[in-house]
């Protein structure tokens, strides 16, 4: 049944790729991310602080190793990120840089992403699955913003809408290596408290350094309000799911 909820979510956020994508292309709901980037900030950040720090101390790791792992998590990320260039066109050098460089680039990014959010789920459902399922919401709520990113730039370094597809949904399927590597492995060596612990500090890092810094650049007032109540009603999405699946 475990393996069954586990397969079911990987699957679930691998698909999200395909939705995005056909909603970046057909719908025009892209001209609409800012409320998707502040809604997905503040469902990562409050299952944080609400549901995988709590659980990460309930299963006895000290709290300063937990802040170690976390620190360590986001100076890793930041290191990939530095790296391989996860932020894909944002800071507008894209005409730079050859496309064929920027298509692999993001590819590998992506990639590598849901692999970690694979072994991410695997790992929370194998903690509690009310946490697995909530963690699994926060997937989602940011995997849709991101491939709406991916699709942009996808498209803008020339792929067609075929390879779009194909190549996000086969890169978007590594969270079920990542999941099935987890549920194997993890509960065997009994790291769940530490890969917990990872992934506070991905989801935190994602929020801080991805998402959030989207939003810095609006300046009407009106709009600003509007990011804010889309990213506390993120918070509250999380912690309503709580309180629903703790009955």
């Amino acid at each position: 049944m475990l393996l069954i909820l586990i397969f079911s979510s990987t699957l679930i956020v691998s698909l999200i790729s395909i939705l995005a994508i056909f909603l970046f292309l057909k719908s025009g709901l892209y001209k609409k991310i800012e409320r998707l980037i502040s809604l997905a900030a503040g469902v990562l950040l409050a299952v944080v602080w609400l549901d995988i720090i709590p659980e990460t101390l309930n299963d006895g790791l000290a709290y300063k190793s937990m802040g170690v792992i976390v620190l360590l998590t986001i100076l890793v990320l930041f290191l990939i990120e530095t790296i391989f260039h996860w932020h894909h066109c944002r800071h507008g050098n894209c005409a730079d840089e050859s496309h064929k460089h920027l298509i692999w680039f993001n590819l590998f990014g992506d990639g590598l992403h849901n692999f970690i959010d694979g072994v991410i789920l695997a790992t929370t459902f194998m903690v509690d699955a009310r946490l697995g399922l909530i963690t699994t919401v926060a997937v989602i709520a940011h995997e849709i913003p991101q491939e709406l990113s991916d699709a942009g730039v996808l498209s803008y370094a020339g792929l067609s809408i075929k390879k779009i597809y194909c190549y996000n949904f086969l890169f978007a399927a590594t969270a079920i290596i990542g999941a099935t590597l987890a549920y194997f492995f993890a509960s065997e060596w009994n790291v769940a408290p530490y890969l917990l612990s990872i992934a506070a500090g991905n989801f935190i890092y994602l929020a801080m350094a991805d998402l959030i810094p989207l939003l810095h650049h609006e300046t009407d007032n009106r709009k600003i309000a509007g990011q804010a109540a889309w990213f506390a009603g993120g918070i509250l999405l999380i912690y309503v799911l709580g309180l629903l699946a703790a009955e």
